[in-house]
């Protein structure tokens, strides 16, 4: 999937700059997620320890990890063991989904008017990989069965909808900047 606008050009569209945003928590630091990074170093990052280890260890590149794009930064990291309630009130909770990563992790966010969405970074590719249970590449195959089945359970207890990142026609149908979801 080919994105035609930056990141930046996209924040600036709706008068956000990156030095306001107090957050960021990547699904999983796989160098495809992580190009943008230093653009957070003020903000604190919100990972799993068991990403952050094998993030930063001596075989990183060996699990698909680029360690230039976000080792040695000063962003403030807090690692997590587990579910996170980000602000403390249920709007945003980062969901531990192991399985694409071993520190992998999906986001269930409640918006007022569209209602919960949970966002399940790599844990799927595709649709037909939810539909299928079937693995997207790298995944660990018990620890994805087991986030799938966790992820099931929350879509239906929060009658949430799923966004899935790498899904272009499911991607072609949702609102880009400057519009948002509420």
């Amino acid at each position: 999937m080919f994105v035609v606008k930056t990141l930046l050009s996209q924040l600036k569209e709706i008068n956000v700059k990156t030095e306001n945003i107090n957050y960021l928590a990547f699904s999983h630091l796989h160098n495809d997620h992580t190009g943008n990074a230093k653009l957070f170093l003020h903000s604190t990052w919100l990972m799993q320890k068991a990403e952050f280890d094998i993030s930063h260890s001596k075989d990183a590149i060996n699990y698909g990890y680029k360690p230039q794009d976000y080792v040695n930064t000063k962003a403030k990291i807090k690692k997590l063991a587990g579910d996170f309630d980000v602000f403390g009130d249920g709007s945003v909770i980062i969901i531990s989904t192991p399985g694409h990563s071993v520190g992998h992790q999906s986001l269930l966010v409640n918006l007022t008017e569209t209602g919960a969405v949970l966002l399940s970074g790599d844990l799927y590719h595709f649709k037909e990989n939810r539909d299928n249970y079937a693995m997207p590449g790298w995944n660990n195959k018990k620890q994805t069965i087991h986030s799938f089945a966790l992820i099931d359970d929350l879509l239906a207890k929060n009658k949430a909808t799923l966004w899935i990142h790498h899904d272009k026609e499911e991607f072609d149908q949702l609102k880009k900047s400057p519009y948002f979801y509420q």
